[in-house]
């Protein structure tokens, strides 16, 4: 008997593709603070580190798929069902904790739950850092604060936040991918390029 659709588990390029066609229905109409450019470029950019890297199926999926839990009404769950436990687990440690108060403390947060969370996540979280980080570096020097201001922080502390997330992803694994253009980025906008 042949095997019907419904029970043929999707290929990892499929996974990937079906999750990026998902992301950008749902951040439809969203918009970036630092950039203004559709929402949806930016986990485009983490996908594209992640690829680049050479990772592929469930994690591209998830790079896809990160800030939807945390930036759109779709839960976890759904995300489980649509794409796996693999990929929920890793959106999911991804997702902001919204409770919590302060832009610090709540990044902080976020990056405990990241490294607890294994190496799946931690890539993905140090992709998200390089894509950041460049879209900061577009930002031209005067209107970072403002920038900062739209987030909800500012400028000082969200430098010092990337400083200790370099630290903390070196500490972690100090041949991840990234951390060389995290380091990098980090100088140049200290030095206000």
């Amino acid at each position: 008997m042949p095997e019907t659709s419904a029970t043929v588990a999707p290929s990892e390029s499929e996974l990937a593709t079906a999750a990026l066609r998902f992301a950008r229905r749902v951040h439809l109409g969203q918009y970036r603070k630092q950039t203004y450019e559709q929402f949806v470029e930016h986990p485009i950019a983490v996908a594209r580190c992640m690829h680049e890297a050479g990772y592929d199926g469930p994690l591209l999926a998830a790079a896809y798929l990160h800030d939807v839990v945390e930036k759109t009404p779709v839960e976890a769950a759904e995300i489980r069902e649509r794409f796996g436990p693999e990929v929920a687990d890793v959106v999911e440690a991804l997702s902001d904790d919204e409770t919590i108060e302060g832009y610090g403390a709540r990044k902080r947060d976020l990056r405990r739950q990241v490294l607890a969370a294994g190496r799946g996540p931690v890539l993905i979280y140090a992709a998200d850092r390089v894509a950041n980080l460049r879209d900061w570096r577009r930002v031209a020097p005067e209107a970072r604060e403002a920038c900062a201001g739209r987030l909800g922080t500012n400028l000082p502390e969200r430098i010092e936040l990337w400083a200790e997330d370099l630290e903390e992803l070196t500490a972690f694994d100090p041949e991840l991918p990234f951390l060389a253009e995290i380091e990098i980025s980090l100088r140049a906008l200290r030095a206000g390029e």
